[in-house]
């Protein structure tokens, strides 16, 4: 699979962290990231598996972005850093 470009990447941050604000998760959020990061491939693995079933629930680019954007640890610190703001 190819990687995120950079606008999606910020696209997704955006998407996740506002979605978290609005559900209250902000905080819990940034410690299970900060506590979990490395194991943030392992996650993207798992949603691989579980592509087709979260494909249906959010669309299949919002599935396949969401693998690509966990594959890297980058991204996870990018996350944390915008839920702190």
């Amino acid at each position: 699979m190819d990687g995120l470009d950079q606008a999606r990447r910020q696209e997704l941050i955006e998407r996740v962290s506002m979605q978290l604000r609005a559900w209250n998760l902000r905080e819990p959020a940034i410690v299970l990231l900060s506590m979990h990061a490395p194991l943030a491939f392992l996650g993207s693995q798992l949603l691989l598996v579980a592509q087709p079933f979260l494909g249906s629930l959010t669309g299949d680019r919002m599935a396949r972005d969401l693998v690509l954007f966990l594959e890297d640890p980058q991204n996870i610190e990018l996350l944390a850093a915008r839920l702190n703001e």
